[in-house]
């Protein structure tokens, strides 16, 4: 579980509580799906769901918790893929 309660939104670009009633995980990419707009990582391009991954890879371990990224294995899989793609 990602380690703040409130998050935004990476497509609508709102803030809504992962404690808020309707709001689930997408079964994809494990994300929790915006009960605004609907929007998960797999609404995102792969250059954004890169930029999304590496943001998270980088403030999750600021916070102190052993953030797990299993549940994004989809995603970051689609995105090495991309960057072998590109070489």
């Amino acid at each position: 579980m990602c380690s703040p309660i409130k998050v935004c939104c990476f497509v609508c670009f709102k803030t809504f509580s992962k404690t808020e009633k309707g709001v689930e995980k997408c079964k994809i990419c494990g994300d929790f799906k915006c009960p605004l707009c609907g929007g998960c990582l797999c609404s995102l391009t792969v250059g954004e769901q890169r930029v999304a991954l590496a943001m998270m890879k980088t403030y999750e371990p600021l916070l102190g918790k052993n953030y797990d990224f299993s549940r994004h294995k989809e995603i970051e899989k689609r995105v090495k893929d991309s960057l072998s793609k590109d070489e």
